[in-house]
């Protein structure tokens, strides 16, 4: 398992290679994973259901720890952050969870 300090690398070059990966967490994790297994495995052809069920062996990081990374990359970096649309949507979701947590009904 990668330690913090090379995760941060690689969500961190990541975000300035692929700004599509600013937006969406599912993206930026996906091409984490992708630089992690050709590290280790060269290129390999695997399916989503090898990747996810192996990803320990095969060298990538929790989800958790790219979304924490990403999150402490853009606080201290603003010009690696999401798009204006991308933060109302976090923020919206932000909202909802609360409620939701909260066993609130409505939005």
């Amino acid at each position: 398992m990668y330690k913090l300090k090379t995760v941060e690398n690689m969500v961190l070059n990541v975000l300035i290679s692929n700004p599509d990966a600013r937006d969406d967490d599912m993206r930026l994790y996906f091409y984490v994973c992708r630089d992690c297994i050709s590290e280790t495995h060269g290129e390999a052809d695997l399916s989503f259901e090898e990747v996810m069920t192996n990803y320990k062996e095969l060298g990538c990081p929790g989800f958790e720890s790219v979304r924490r990374t990403r999150q402490k990359i853009q606080a201290i970096l603003p010009e690696l952050g999401c798009s204006p649309a991308a933060r109302r949507r976090r923020n919206k979701g932000v909202v909802a969870y609360t409620n939701y947590a909260l066993d609130r009904e409505g939005n």
